[in-house]
């Protein structure tokens, strides 16, 4: 059984937004959602998962023990953009990886005879961006340019 965070920074919490969540949320977006219940709370877990250790979160977890990311000080739970980016994500997660495993190394050009062809870079070190996730969070992470000050 999924264990869905409830804003008090639970110890074994899994996602931030339940299978009952996603179901009427994607309804009501005309999203593609479907497969088992099992499959949709793998999803929620992974999409969790993703918005855990690719974003850094301005604030700080309310709890010391919490599973999570979220909830953070100084913003409510639930935190709708992090619910909604979470069901936007796991919407991906149930028929595809978030994650991309990316070699070490790539062949940036080759020659071969008289043909030369030069390969455009990866962009974000070949992993994919989810942009209705990043719009959604937007507010909430630090952003370029910004960096987290700690008083000592």
């Amino acid at each position: 059984m999924l264990v869905v965070e409830d804003g008090s920074g639970l110890e074994d919490a899994e996602a931030y937004a339940s299978v009952a969540q996603a179901n009427a949320y994607h309804s009501a977006m005309d999203n593609s959602w479907t497969g088992t219940d099992d499959a949709k709370e793998a999803a929620l877990r992974r999409a969790t998962q993703y918005i855990d250790t690719n974003y850094r979160f301005k604030s700080e977890p309310v709890s010391d023990s919490q599973a999570l990311e979220w909830p953070r000080s100084g913003y409510s739970w639930p935190e709708r953009s992090v619910v909604k980016a979470t069901m936007e994500l796991a919407a991906k997660a149930i028929v595809g990886d978030l994650y991309a495993d990316v070699e070490a190394s790539a062949v940036q050009s080759e020659t071969v005879g008289p043909i030369s062809v030069t390969y455009a870079a990866r962009l974000n070190g070949g992993q994919k961006r989810f942009t209705v996730a990043d719009k959604l969070l937007a507010g909430l992470v630090y952003g370029q340019g910004q960096a987290r000050v700690v008083r000592a």
